[in-house]
């Protein structure tokens, strides 16, 4: 694979939600901060399959489409 930057939306979108929930589980609220349970290494590679999933489901845009600016206010208000 030599073009990565096609695939670094679903890695990112896949590794994020599992660092963040491992980060909050080694805090004191969470069974002391002194170890991860096992609810919360579950629940870490739940969310990281359902995000990696749903990024990887949706489609980017074509690169060849150039966003349009709205229509420019007309000075007659009644059009």
């Amino acid at each position: 694979m030599e073009n990565w930057q096609h695939y670094w939306k679903g890695i990112l979108g896949f590794l994020v939600p599992g660092a963040v929930i491992i980060g909050s589980s080694v805090t004191g609220d969470s069974d002391g901060g002194s170890t991860i349970t096992t609810a919360e290494w579950v629940t870490a590679v739940v969310a990281m399959i359902v995000t990696g999933g749903l990024v990887v489901a949706k489609a980017n845009a074509p690169l060849n489409q150039t966003p349009t600016a709205p229509p420019a206010p007309t000075a007659d208000p009644t059009v």
